[in-house]
């Protein structure tokens, strides 16, 4: 019993650590990705059948590692605390660019 206790600390604390390093790799990924090194934000009012996915598709820029790290920047941006959003929902998006993009 004392065994399968430890076993499932040390396995809890290795599941933290190996979190812990894989949102900093991102990080260091999203850092060596930068093409335009100024970061804008556009207003977007969310569309019928709209998920953060789609939005990410159509709105990450290179900079961005992968969708999931724009979805995250996303979700923080806008104090979202789920994935939902809904139809007429106002987002502010980041994006990066040499200069800001009218109409993005």
């Amino acid at each position: 019993m004392k065994k399968l206790l430890m076993m499932a600390i040390i396995l809890g604390l290795l599941g933290v650590i190996l979190i812990f390093h894989l949102d900093a790799a991102e990080v260091e990924a999203n850092d060596s990705l930068r093409v335009n090194e100024r970061k804008y934000f556009t207003s977007y009012v969310v569309e019928k059948d709209d998920t953060l996915w789609d939005i990410a598709e159509r709105f990450s820029t290179p900079e961005y590692a992968s969708n999931h790290c724009y979805i995250k920047e996303v979700m923080e941006t806008n104090h979202l605390e789920h994935l939902e959003i809904k139809e007429g929902q106002l987002l502010v998006l980041p994006y990066y660019a040499d200069e800001p993009v009218s109409g993005f």
